[in-house]
């Protein structure tokens, strides 16, 4: 029997599979390891990881996988967790760690799990723009252009004044910064900012600048083209720094505070009940098909399913 811990195993396998993948992925393994996979299957040896103990496992954290013991994870986290287990337990058996076997695990979908995504309303994106206009910055004119754009928060805080085209009103969105989590070979955590192109060829786009927010950017645009959009210098500012500023902003103006990334929801969805076609906006928003768009951020308002049901009355 190994006595080898399958902590062991999964050190050993990230140590391995990091030469062979991204940055910001060996990131996102190491922090599904650490917060989820090890702290309830890390102790256990090699031979204990049954197909069983898998389909256990898989069953706890849909009901209650959340670090913080506040509810369940995503079917699509869980999923992600699933491959990475697979892919350790394929390198342990190939290197004599646990033998071949043949895992078949059973995914139930998670009902009432699914968080409902939040946009602004019309008032508060209003409120937003308002302010904006009356305290502009280079900080609060970020805002803004998330909200006139539906860019991420990593690709606006690697956004540069030469990223954009005034000449063409345009944005080009090439790369994304974020602040990436780590393990070195001794087992230490660790953490450093990366600034790497999007995960998909599709994130990489360029995207028209409406007349409103161009007239906002050109108040900003400083002599430096080299430097930062949201500092006006050649320092960047991280993505959790700037969530910090994007949270109180809205606390000054007494409105929901929605996450960053509703700014983008908001602005997919306003285009969509504009009367944008869904093959603009999903392009846009730098996603590889519409369904992504349509099943994740175009959400019909409840006047829109009534003008909908009420059409019925013109044909009964």
């Amino acid at each position: 029997m190994s006595k080898t811990t399958f902590k062991e195993l999964a050190n050993e396998w990230m140590q391995h599979h990091k030469k062979f993948v991204k940055e910001s992925t060996c990131s996102t393994y190491a922090a599904h390891l650490e917060n989820h996979i090890l702290p309830l299957l890390g102790e256990h040896t090699c031979d204990e990881i049954t197909a069983e103990c898998l389909q256990n496992s898989i069953l706890q954290w849909l009901d209650n996988g959340r670090k913080d013991g506040t509810g369940c994870l995503a079917e699509k986290t869980v999923k992600d967790i699933v491959v990475i287990l697979k892919a350790c337990i394929k390198y342990g058996a190939k290197n004599g760690y646990l033998p071949y076997r043949d895992i078949d695990l059973a995914f139930p979908s998670k009902k009432g799990c699914h968080k409902k995504i939040s946009i602004f309303s019309v008032r508060e994106q209003k409120l937003i723009t308002s302010a904006v206009s009356n305290s502009l910055s280079n900080k609060t004119g970020g805002i803004l252009i998330s909200l006139y754009t539906g860019i991420r928060i990593g690709e606006l805080c690697a956004l540069k004044w030469s990223d954009i085209d005034f000449l063409n009103k345009t944005i080009s969105i090439s790369k994304t910064l974020q602040r990436l989590y780590f393990k070195d070979e001794e087992g230490n955590g660790y953490t450093k900012i990366s600034i790497t192109p999007p995960k998909t060829t599709t994130s990489i786009r360029e995207i028209p600048i409406s007349s409103k927010l161009m007239k906002t950017l050109k108040k900003l645009c400083p002599d430096n083209c080299d430097s930062y959009v949201l500092t006006n210098t050649e320092k960047y500012i991280e993505p959790r720094t700037y969530r910090n500023f994007y949270g109180k902003f809205l606390h000054n103006l007494n409105i929901r505070k929605l996450k960053f990334h509703c700014l983008r929801h908001t602005f997919a969805t306003m285009c969509i009940e504009s009367g944008a076609d869904y093959k603009t906006v999903s392009e846009l928003l730098g996603h590889a098909n519409t369904n992504i768009t349509m099943n994740l951020y175009v959400h019909p308002s409840l006047e829109q399913k009534r003008k909908c049901v009420e059409l019925l009355d013109r044909i009964i």
